[in-house]
């Protein structure tokens, strides 16, 4: 397994964190390590409802998924229908949605957040990763070094 791999297998140091990497780079070495990944294009998300279908519809919610925040939180505190040894959910062209949709965006991340560390509980990484184009900053720290 090579060092991005044993990174995020590592539920240690899962968490929500601004993307560094290439998403492809990433999301393959996710799978090398035994975790289910997702790279989700939330670059079209225009509100609370876009961006929540976009990841349900990216991470199979059951059909179930009651399209709000407390139920995406138990959407992603379940995944019971995704063999893996932890999850990768990388939010690719974030930077619209961070930026005009502020409120929203930071209702996500707080989910996400809520997410990785039950996961974390459970001994399972949980990675939310921030994408956006070169040179963007989401504020949030970059993934730690492999």
């Amino acid at each position: 397994m090579d060092d991005i791999a044993q990174l995020l297998a590592d539920s240690e140091k899962a968490g929500i964190y601004h993307l560094n990497r290439d998403p492809r780079q990433l999301a393959q070495a996710a799978t090398a390590a035994g975790l289910a990944a997702w790279r989700v294009d939330i670059g079209h998300a225009h509100d609370k409802e876009d961006f929540l279908d976009h990841v349900s519809a990216a991470l199979a919610f059951p059909r179930s998924f009651g399209g709000n925040w407390d139920a995406f939180v138990d959407c992603l505190r379940d995944l019971s229908w995704v063999e893996g040894k932890g999850y990768v959910v990388i939010l690719e062209k974030s930077k619209h949605f961070c930026a005009a949709h502020k409120h929203e965006f930071d209702e996500a991340i707080e989910s996400l957040t809520e997410a990785s560390e039950f996961w974390k509980e459970q001994g399972k990484p949980f990675w939310g990763l921030i994408g956006g184009p070169d040179g963007w900053d989401s504020g949030y720290p970059p993934m730690p070094a492999a």
